[in-house]
């Protein structure tokens, strides 16, 4: 599981869309529609813990779930960031 797959485990266990996390997480909506569109890209830690404080979880417990043998390199820099 990498980090788009654990945030849309996180939606549909809590019956939100990505759109509706958007709003709730105070991101914008083509922001996180960028993590798993075409551009691919890897949100930041700030907008992973925006995205924490939605699910009332922590950044250790959004991560727990994440296998970390399937993360790119930009996401274990970014984890190496939060150390």
């Amino acid at each position: 599981m990498n980090i788009q797959d654990r945030i849309q485990e996180l939606c549909q266990e809590n019956g939100l869309s990505l759109s509706k996390l958007a709003k709730q997480s105070g991101l914008s909506e083509t922001t996180v529609y960028d993590w798993f569109n075409e551009n691919n890209r890897t949100p930041s830690i700030k907008a992973l813990e925006d995205i924490c404080l939605v699910f009332e979880i922590s950044l250790a417990e959004f991560f727990s779930a994440i296998n970390q043998n399937e993360l790119t390199e930009k996401e274990i820099r970014l984890l190496e960031l939060f150390r």
